[in-house]
């Protein structure tokens, strides 16, 4: 076992490496400093294409573990690779979990807290204890994410809307308490909102939300629609309507609940399918 025989060894050579100035550390890149607490009996680090479970407990020297940000989620390990993670990655294999002493502006701080929290000072030094809990091929990812998609799809729709968000939560805006995601961009060119009677003209692309694969389109000039008429438009665009102004564009991340539904667009969507709209707001006539 991994454990047993080689714990023994490695702390020896950590220990030992007297390029630290934290004893008992090691020097792996430029101010980042390393030791391993336990080893766990994995024999492979992860690719940049598996997914992988890590448990993240920071805080300021002198304080217990976790008490300045504790986190355990699910990441793509590409997505991971900058600052402190380069080295530990290139160590760490399942059951692995280590120490690391690292200035604030070491780590990529909103992807691993996806955008939950505010990122510390560059220079604040933080101890961080770092676990891999786990690692998943693409086809291990694939296969859990059907049997996901079989037994509970809201749950599948929303793990999906939040793979897509990724670590920029804070760029997108939720409709609501519902699981729509939006942001809009561009200068109004009229500040007032549709209100019901009005024309107003909108160009569109729709995409499914896992390959981006486009299905809908609506250009020049866009499609006119009587802001109020019923069974034109799916309701997500019709919120898309309301929260755009003249000249702007926005894009909306809608799930199937304010899209197509269970029942999809036999031969064309799936059912139960999140799909991404990009719109444009061109005009509005404005009703009496």
């Amino acid at each position: 076992m991994r454990v047993v025989r080689v714990l023994p060894l490695v702390l020896l050579l950590v220990i030992g490496c007297g390029d630290s100035r934290y004893p008992g550390y090691k020097e792996v890149g430029p101010e980042v400093y390393m030791r391993y607490i336990t080893l766990g009996e994995g024999e492979i680090v992860p690719a940049d294409s598996d997914s992988v479970l890590f448990r993240f407990r920071a805080c300021k020297p002198g304080e217990g573990a976790g008490s300045y940000m504790s986190t355990e989620q699910w990441y793509l390990a590409r997505d991971l690779r900058s600052g402190a993670l380069v080295p530990i990655l290139r160590r760490m294999h399942v059951g692995d979990s280590m120490s690391v002493i690292a200035t604030g502006g070491a780590w990529p701080w909103r992807l691993m807290t996806f955008g939950t929290m505010e990122e510390p000072p560059d220079t604040m030094m933080l101890t961080t204890e770092v676990s891999l809990l786990g690692i998943r091929t693409p086809a291990q990812v694939r296969t859990r994410l059907a049997e996901l998609r079989r037994i509970d799809p809201l749950a599948y729709e929303r793990r999906s809307i939040h793979a897509f968000i990724g670590p920029d939560t804070a760029r997108w805006t939720r409709w609501g308490t519902s699981d729509l995601r939006y942001r809009i961009e561009g200068t109004a060119s009229d500040t007032a909102r549709v209100h019901f009677g009005d024309v107003v003209h909108v160009e569109w692309t729709g995409k499914r939300l896992e390959d981006g694969v486009v299905f809908d389109t609506v250009a020049e000039e866009g499609f006119p629609w009587r802001v109020g008429e019923q069974d034109q438009l799916i309701k997500g665009l019709e919120t898309a309507v309301n929260l755009l102004r003249p000249g702007q564009k926005g894009i909306f991340v809608l799930p199937s609940e304010l899209a197509y539904g269970r029942r999809g667009i036999p031969g064309t969507l799936e059912g139960g399918t999140v799909v991404v709209y990009e719109v444009r707001l061109v005009r509005v006539e404005r009703g009496s």
